[in-house]
């Protein structure tokens, strides 16, 4: 009896090692492709337009196309900006719009929601100068978008911005015109697996685990290009993990003046565990399979999962930076940029949105977040600040 009892632990040990085995594989498969810039369907009806009146009525009762103070409408005429409360109106809801780009949708045609608003070039959508350059990356060229202001701050100071996981050049254009008013030239990047950028060998994203080299890859070539010696990096979801890989991992992280997180992608595992719990997997199995996926993530990968542990290594950061993150995102867990911020109070200004979404606080309240952003930028990065006491 007692043999068998000492075969079955040892068979069940097995079993529980071989299915962790193969779940951590299949969670791998999903975590390590790069993936596509997100696209959505046109699939919202517009009921009516009243282009002199800026009104649109479309066929939805809620996402973002009815909670958004400011969001985008996309329909294949062209791109319409909706601000402003949405009004019931029949089966639908009633917005205030400014056309963009193309022409006004008409009653019957189909739209989607762009949360970058302004999506497209800089000098497409927002009026704005743009320029577009290569990057010489460590795997070959990266474009990048180049926006200068009309009055610059100083000539060494340059913004570097990054878009999230899935994401596209145009989702930090809702900064470009504030940046603008502070007298900030940006560069807008891409990253490794990106469209038209060079490709990662085995097509893989690993969170900024190597996508940090490529922000440092642009911040050398403003350096050598542009003469640029400080920098202000802003970085969206994935794009923030970037931005923290970069500060804790790059020799040149001195000459970063500030940096600016939205969303932020602070703790892989943390981020592991809330999509498992959003697939209603068993929370007692939880945990050994976000294990096993890392472990066999970096064994296919290289990807090092400790090293996107940013509160955990807060010690390491020594750059002033401006946290915002909703409280109701369900793509990146709030909790970690809370302990980042509570581990580093002398570096961070933390702001939380409550109600909002994934990388959608610029959306939902444009007015505090500009008026944090403003403040943070004249406080912390000594161009900006001058230009604001000339003025």
């Amino acid at each position: 009896m007692r043999r068998i009892a000492t075969w079955s632990v040892v068979l069940l040990l097995v079993l529980t090692t071989a299915g962790l085995g193969v779940g951590g594989w299949i969670y791998s498969e999903e975590m390590l492709p790069a993936p596509l810039p997100w696209d959505p369907e046109f699939d919202v009806e517009v009921l009516a337009v009243h282009p002199q009146e800026g009104r649109i009525v479309l066929d939805t009762d809620r996402g973002d196309l009815v909670e958004l103070d400011l969001i985008g409408l996309r329909t294949e005429r062209g791109l319409v900006v909706l601000q402003g409360d949405a009004t019931p109106a029949g089966s639908g809801i009633e917005r205030h719009g400014a056309l963009l780009t193309g022409t006004w949708p008409e009653a019957g045609d189909l739209g989607r929601p762009e949360v970058s608003v302004y999506a497209g070039r800089p000098d497409d959508t927002l009026g704005l100068a743009t320029d577009v350059v290569v990057v010489p990356g460590e795997l070959g060229p990266m474009p990048a978008w180049r926006v200068e202001p009309v009055a610059r701050a100083d000539d060494t100071t340059w913004a570097v911005l990054v878009h999230g996981r899935g994401g596209d050049l145009h989702e930090p254009n809702r900064l470009l015109p504030l940046l603008g008013e502070l007298g900030l030239p940006s560069l807008t990047i891409s990253v490794r697996n990106d469209p038209d950028a060079a490709a990662d060998p085995d097509g893989w994203g690993r969170f900024g685990d190597t996508e940090w080299e490529d922000l440092e890859a642009a911040v050398r070539y403003l350096r050598d290009v542009e003469g640029a010696e400080r920098f202000v990096l802003v970085g969206y979801s994935q794009g923030a993990a970037i931005v923290l890989n970069h500060l804790r991992r790059s020799e040149h992280a001195w000459d970063v003046e500030a940096a600016v997180l939205i969303s932020p992608l602070v703790s892989l595992n943390a981020t592991l565990r809330q999509q498992a719990q959003l697939r209603e997997i068993s929370d007692p199995l939880i945990a050994p399979l976000v294990a096993a996926a890392q472990v066999v993530s970096r064994l296919r990968s290289g990807m090092v999962a400790g090293n996107l542990e940013h509160a955990r290594d807060a010690r390491e950061l020594m750059t002033p930076m401006l946290l915002t993150h909703g409280d109701a995102d369900t793509t990146v867990p709030i909790e970690p940029s809370r302990e980042l911020a509570q581990a580093r109070p002398d570096l961070v200004i933390y702001e939380e949105y409550p109600g909002v979404e994934h990388v959608r606080e610029w959306n939902a309240d444009r007015v505090r977040f500009e008026a944090d952003l403003r403040a943070f930028l004249v406080n912390e990065v000594a161009a900006v600040e001058q230009l604001a006491a000339a003025s």
